[in-house]
């Protein structure tokens, strides 16, 4: 299980996700295509085979160079060799001119590209810019005219454009895949979290009564055997919901009714010896609202049975200008329970969270006479969100 966790974690993680192949083959055909048309214009144009095999080295080193510029998948990052890997295409694309004169006019348009792709912001298309100006110069002073020195400076301009595009089209295919591992891990982050916190707040009440139930019938078990029987009952009765309770976990978090919360944490209560005065004027609510006020009284009562000596409790719910209040008070306490340092999405920080989603808000405090209170306020506006 521990394994199938960690491959899911690593597989989620955003970090080794693979360049998309279809992507990088269609850079590196687009590339391949255009230097062979380039070589079928040097053999159309019955350049000299010696001549033609001195550049296809340079051909070579071309399709090396533009394919590394159009790398995808660099994250906007530029490595330190880069300056060094632009000037040797530039070499390389114009000084072939020399000898290849016309049969050449197809290799500007990938230096105009890898301009794009690695010089930032303006300075990239000023390049690519002059790229194309300095391709129509020099079909002029080949003796072209200035239609044909045009047509070619576009070429240069579109097959730029071109790598660019698709080195781009392909990066952004990385960042949505990224993102979407990111949202899925994340997704994965949030689920574990909600069933932390469930099975923390469903099953930190049961456990709490089952164990004072546990420890009542040890002590009646001698003396008041029809009692200890009946408080088992109760007991078993617990811990079945407490087993509902984790079923209902593993798919989302149940709906709870606060008046039968009430009613059972009273019981509980009433057979702790602990004296419990109950308050409810506050009509139907919501069933999201039920449900975290019950999480909350079911918090509370918890905190109650494992952290204090209570002899008197108190719990009211009530309509307090348009917001519903659940109070819960009880005596007995020895000492202010220290502030956590961290959030551990545990316990009253759980109870934030709910409530936060609610709008709502939580304040729990001891007060000098002995009294711990906890006030839970939910908005009634705030309950439909």
């Amino acid at each position: 299980m521990v394994g199938v966790r960690g491959q899911e974690e690593h597989d989620l993680s955003g970090g080794d996700i693979p360049v998309p192949k279809l992507g990088r083959v269609i850079v590196a055909l687009t590339t391949f295509g255009y230097l062979a048309l380039a070589i079928s214009s040097m053999a159309a144009r019955h350049v000299a085979t010696r001549t033609i095999g001195f550049g296809i080295p340079i051909l070579i080193l071309l399709f090396l160079l533009q394919n590394l510029h159009s790398l995808p998948n660099r994250g906007g990052a530029r490595p330190r060799y880069w300056i060094w890997t632009l000037s040797a295409q530039g070499l390389l694309t114009y000084i072939p001119f020399l000898s290849f004169e016309e049969s050449w006019v197809g290799m500007p348009g990938f230096f105009s590209g890898s301009l794009l792709l690695w010089l930032p912001g303006a300075w990239g298309w000023i390049s690519s810019g002059s790229v194309s100006l300095s391709l129509f110069l020099i079909e002029k002073h080949f003796g072209a005219d200035s239609f044909t020195s045009f047509y070619y400076a576009c070429g240069a301009a579109i097959i730029g454009l071109s790598i660019f595009g698709l080195t781009r089209l392909v990066d952004l295919l990385v960042e949505v895949q990224r993102a979407r591992a990111e949202l899925a891990r994340l997704a994965v982050a949030q689920e574990r979290d909600r069933v932390a916190r469930d099975l923390h707040d469903l099953l930190g009440y049961s456990l709490s009564a089952i164990t004072l139930k546990g420890e009542l019938v040890y002590r009646l078990v001698s003396s008041q055997p029809e009692r200890a029987c009946e408080e088992i009952s109760t007991m078993l009765a617990i811990s079945r919901q407490a087993l509902s309770d984790v079923r209902m976990v593993a798919s989302s978090y149940r709906d709870m009714s606060l008046a039968a919360e009430i009613a059972a944490t009273r019981a509980v209560l009433v057979s702790a010896d602990i004296a419990t005065m109950v308050t409810v004027d506050c009509g139907p609510l919501q069933d999201r609202v039920n449900t975290v006020l019950s999480t909350v009284l079911r918090e509370g009562v918890s905190n109650l049975l494992r952290h204090s000596k209570a002899q008197h409790c108190v719990i009211e719910v009530v309509l307090d200008k348009g917001a519903v209040r659940l109070r819960l008070e009880n005596d007995g306490l020895s000492s202010p329970p220290p502030v956590p340092t961290r959030r551990d999405g545990r316990g009253l920080d759980n109870l934030c969270t709910r409530l936060g989603e609610l709008g709502g808000t939580l304040n729990a405090a001891a007060a000098e006479d002995g009294w711990f209170r906890l006030v839970a306020l939910v908005p009634l506006a705030g309950s439909g969100a």
